[in-house]
């Protein structure tokens, strides 16, 4: 099955404006093309071609000395906004497609056992040699080694010891269970590809086929990538690029409005609602497609979430354009409980529960729940995350619903047995694809939603072959969730940042969050 080249879906109007005028969260960790600014709609039309050479320093927020060239250890924003342009993927998805990087297609063998992989040919890596089919065996089974702390979940679909190479370009991946889009499957998980036998991440050592090398890095301060001449895709048109590791968002504004830095992401909705930008700086914002869901996760393993009636009442209680008039500053739109907008086979017609305090105490009352106590966990994975908390813990009370706030740091908030322990968490989510927030969820079980017909309908996306029968499977995952699940999305945020107004091409493909800098250039 080759990739396929799927029409964008619709996206509701909630008709929630934006102010003045005018941005998993697991690890997964958020009208255009994929060469597309991720800005503000802005007019380009007499700006001249892209022009080459300059530097491009980006402030984005780091991990500290835990920061990594590994791809798959990244946790970061400017990780993975430096490991985007360092490595290519075998296929990414964005705005309803999934495209060829360094694989061209992926062919599901008949019975579902296995899909072959075709790769592109002239690829070669930073220094210079061919890439081919033994890097990309190396890389999945470096990706789903049962070793590494946080093993891909292809691990539950690939047999990685099985692969075989049939010539450089070729390769067969034999499945543990089938799977009837691996190219999408592929491209939810961005697999990075590394050169096989790699065992070292330092700069300097460390080999990549994307646009941009690294020549310098300094963990949780800063790192240089100069421009790959021979790249696949074509040279990039920056000379250099400098990623700052800036974890304080005033700090970042600080770096651009001083000429410090010509970008800086996850620009605070406070600072946007100031105003657009002071001349040499303007706001933009990614596409709708890379908005983040706000929401909360209900631990459905134990009362009183087990009930499908008390998750109905929590849904039909939740004041969502308050929340998103508060929380987001308006910079955004009111969520219909389901992650993942903007996505292939996202069910954009499935309508938000309008606010019946009334139904929701009705509801509440016959499950017997009235004037029970629910712990949440919160951390400020995302900004607005504890205020949403606190307002969502408010909003319960009209229903009789007694919501205590379990606040962490964000180095806290991921872990296991303490997520187990609270009755709901909250929660945000890039615009990733379904497979990926889907399959990513189901793995923690204070996060899953166990009913029968939802698995069922899940093994059924992720297995089939036809697109029709694709699409109707993931209409049905979608609808359980939205009329019975354990998720209360209450806000799609838009993505925004704070840019040079020289700076050109710089793009979301698939999440704003994390830009993609490999197409920057400078006016």
């Amino acid at each position: 099955m080759s990739v396929p080249s799927i029409p964008v879906s619709r996206r509701r109007a909630m008709g929630v404006a934006a102010v003045g005028g005018a941005a998993l969260a697991l690890p997964l960790l958020s009208g255009c093309s994929d060469t597309d600014e991720a800005a503000t709609p802005r007019d380009d039309a007499h700006d001249r071609r892209p022009q080459r050479g300059g530097t491009l320093t980006a402030a984005l927020a780091g991990g500290g000395p835990a920061e990594s060239l590994d791809p798959f250890s990244a946790a970061s924003p400017a990780d993975f906004a430096r490991n985007r342009v360092v490595y290519d993927v075998l296929f990414w998805s964005a705005h309803d497609q999934v495209r060829p990087g360094l694989a061209l297609s992926a062919t599901t063998a008949r019975g579902g056992t296995s899909f072959t992989l075709k790769l592109r040919k002239g690829v070669v890596w930073h220094d210079g040699t061919p890439f081919g089919a033994r890097d990309v065996a190396f890389t999945l089974r470096y990706v789903t080694s049962p070793e590494r702390q946080y093993p891909s979940e292809l691990t539950g679909y690939i047999d990685s010891i099985g692969i075989e190479t049939e010539d450089e370009h070729t390769l067969v991946v034999p499945l543990r269970r089938p799977i009837g889009d691996p190219a999408g499957l592929l491209a939810a998980n961005q697999i990075f590809v590394l050169k096989n036998g790699t065992t070292s991440f330092e700069a300097g050592k460390v080999m990549g086929t994307g646009p941009l090398r690294v020549t310098d890095f300094a963990p949780g301060r800063s790192s240089t990538l100069r421009r790959f001449d021979d790249h696949w895709d074509g040279a990039p048109y920056l000379d250099k690029l400098v990623v700052l590791s800036v974890n304080d968002p005033q700090a970042r504004v600080n770096a651009v409005r001083s000429g410090q830095a010509d970008f800086a992401a996850a620009l605070p909705y406070t600072e946007a609602a100031k105003g657009r930008g002071d001349g040499a700086t303007e706001v933009r914002k990614g596409t709708e497609s890379e908005r983040t869901g706000f929401g909360f996760m209900l631990t459905t393993g134990r009362p009183p979430f087990d009930d499908p009636r008390v998750r109905r009442a929590v849904r039909l209680a939740v004041d969502r354009k308050a929340l998103v008039d508060t929380v987001l500053l308006g910079y955004g739109e009111v969520g219909n409980d389901l992650f993942g907008a903007g996505a292939q086979y996202y069910a954009d017609d499935l309508e938000p529960l309008p606010r019946d305090l009334d139904q929701a105490r009705r509801l509440l009352r016959a499950a017997g729940a009235d004037g029970t106590e629910v712990t949440v966990r919160s951390a400020e994975i995302e900004t607005g995350c504890n205020a949403s908390t606190e307002m969502f813990a408010e909003q319960m009370k009209d229903i009789g619903l007694k919501v205590r706030a379990q606040t962490v740091s964000a180095a806290e908030f991921f872990d296991v047995k303490a997520m187990a322990s609270v009755d709901a968490v909250t929660f945000a989510i890039y615009g990733f694809p379904l497979q990926s927030i889907y399959t990513r969820t189901a793995l923690r079980p204070s996060l899953a939603f166990g009913d029968k017909e939802f698995k069922r309908s899940l093994a059924d996306a992720i297995a089939v072959r036809g697109e029709d029968e694709r699409q109707q499977a993931w209409r049905r995952v979608q609808t359980a969730m939205h009329d019975r699940g354990n998720w209360v999305v209450w806000g799609f945020a838009d993505t925004l940042s704070l840019t040079r107004d020289r700076v050109r091409g710089i793009t979301g493909r698939g999440t704003a969050k994390y830009p993609y800098l490999g197409k920057a250039w400078l006016a």
